[in-house]
């Protein structure tokens, strides 16, 4: 009798678990329709992936000598004592010599490249993560936060099907799915959301964004201001506008990519990308709107592609590749072969151990990865405590670009020589060096990256990194100033400009600091 009771109230039971299931499989669908992504979108976002790295090697190109080799500013004496984070984690390091920079330069690009093309992509796109890794950690002082966005999105992209389509990988398995869901693809759509949203949050902490001030102090920055930017302070009701606009779109982020779907989530997206455009024309901010750019391709809806493909000429449609086209490259992949083989001699059950035991540590990864962004991201701006195990780690979710305010003011350099006459000249250009304002800051500097380490040298200067790197350079301007001067230098001064900028239209006075000074 008692078990018949009980399976009279276990049905009932049964059938209101069955109901709730039933109203929830809707809410099911919209919610997973959220995190599902289209594998041409992945596509994209290994295309654009491959060329940025390609973009920051040429980038890099400029100044390999003078960043990562012995002959540099940043040898590999100061490489070992500075950034100990960073100490032991770059195989860049193994030797300060050009001709190893320049080889291991050749490979990240020639893996980059084969990245372009999703050739065995998850496999290519890990080394050229690690090679990435290693040469951001030869020489973290050239580093901004383009470069750490880069490698976090570069890694959470690697946890899905980057080539699923339009590589040759495609090609080989002569199939693709039309979209992909899973941890991996909501860890890469949930980061670009904990940017704009932790960015938004840091900048309500400041008093110039809330009150439409603040775009318009960026862009009295003259270091900053490039292209574009150089022309938009004429204008301050259309830089209130667009201060306005933007803080919209970060405090909304969540609001306009996450909830929305379909054509709308499309169209919010391309609204997004337009302003990374626009920063891209108006600011040196580094790889901050190429990666920012590229981690929004996932938002990129079907009726996006669709309309794409529409407007494609069917011309250029039938000469792209195809499986018949690359038929040396349609076979199945090596390894594949390999694993036919062992299949045929009886070894069946342990490699479907390891398909199975691969497929769940890409899951366990891609759910760790997810709960990283979540917990460091909100715990950096609710300024929570975590564990001191944990605590390192959140300064790799700290997204603060312009917040919680706008710098008012922008900074150049310059090294003075003083010669045996005791003439005192401009140690790498003609004339002598004065307070007076250049025409246009930002042509001070040859690229961002030098940008950023004479800011680094500066605060060397002022006793961070016990001065290592700012004594570094001042020896590697020595050299440079007797190459160009002759043996008649005797010293060296390394000496800081700062300029308040004009936000009333009048430019303060230029004040002049000394960084480092050094005996030749």
């Amino acid at each position: 009798m008692g078990v018949a009771s009980r399976l009279e109230r276990i049905g009932p039971d049964a059938q209101r678990y069955r109901r709730l299931l039933r109203h929830l499989e809707p809410v099911g669908g919209r919610v997973r329709s959220r995190f599902e992504v289209d594998t041409r979108a992945l596509a994209a976002v290994r295309i654009s992936f491959g060329l940025i790295l390609l973009v920051d090697l040429l980038v890099r190109w400029g100044n390999i000598e003078q960043f990562y080799t012995n002959d540099g500013a940043y040898p590999i004496e100061a490489y070992e004592s500075t950034y100990s984070q960073f100490t032991g984690l770059s195989v860049h390091a193994l030797s300060g010599e050009l001709w190893f920079q320049q080889l291991l330069f050749g490979i990240a690009g020639l893996f980059a490249l084969a990245f372009v093309l999703g050739y065995r992509t998850r496999l290519v796109g890990f080394v050229s993560l690690a090679l990435l890794l290693s040469l951001q950690a030869r020489n973290p002082a050239v580093l901004n936060g383009g470069d750490k966005l880069l490698r976090v999105v570069l890694f959470l992209a690697l946890l899905t099907p980057l080539g699923e389509r339009w590589s040759i990988d495609a090609l080989r398995r002569g199939s693709a799915r039309a979209s992909v869901v899973g941890f991996g693809t909501a860890a890469l759509l949930i980061q670009p959301l904990m940017v704009f949203s932790q960015n938004a949050v840091l900048k309500h902490q400041g008093n110039t964004w809330y009150e439409g001030e603040a775009l318009q102090i960026a862009m009295s920055n003259d270091v900053m201001t490039i292209f574009i930017g150089n022309y938009l302070t004429a204008y301050p009701t259309l830089l209130e506008a667009m201060n306005w606009a933007w803080v919209g779109l970060l405090a909304g982020s969540i609001l306009f990519l996450l909830v929305t779907d379909g054509r709308l989530r499309a169209a919010f997206t391309l609204v997004y990308v337009g302003a990374f455009a626009g920063m891209l024309l108006t600011m040196s901010v580094g790889l901050f709107p190429l990666v920012l750019t590229t981690a929004l391709l996932p938002f990129l809806t079907p009726p996006f592609w669709e309309t794409l493909r529409r407007l494609v000429p069917t011309g250029l449609l039938e000469r792209l590749p195809n499986r018949a086209k690359l038929e040396s490259m349609a076979g199945r992949p090596l390894e594949r072969r390999a694993f036919d083989a062992l299949e045929r001699r009886g070894y069946e059950s342990k490699l479907s151990f390891v398909r199975a035991y691969c497929r769940s540590l890409l899951t366990i990864v891609s759910v760790l990865a997810l709960v990283s962004i979540l917990l460091y991201g909100t715990t950096y701006v609710t300024d929570q405590d975590l564990p001191a195990e944990l605590e390192t780690s959140v300064d790799q979710q700290q997204w603060g670009l312009y917040a919680p305010n706008p710098t008012e003011g922008y900074s150049w350099f310059a090294v003075e020589a003083q010669l045996e006459s005791g003439e005192k000249v401009d140690a790498f250009g003609n004339g002598t060096i004065t307070d007076d304002r250049p025409p246009d800051a930002s042509k001070e500097y040859d690229t961002f990256r030098e940008r950023k380490f004479m800011q680094t040298v500066w605060a060397s200067g002022n006793g961070d990194t016990d001065g290592i790197i700012a004594v570094d350079y001042a020896e590697w301007a020595c050299e440079q100033a007797i190459e160009r001067r002759g043996d008649s230098v005797e010293s060296i001064t390394v000496h800081r400009f700062y300029q308040p900028s004009p936000i009333d239209g009048e430019y303060e006075e230029t004040g002049r600091f000394t960084v480092v000074e050094r005996a030749c």
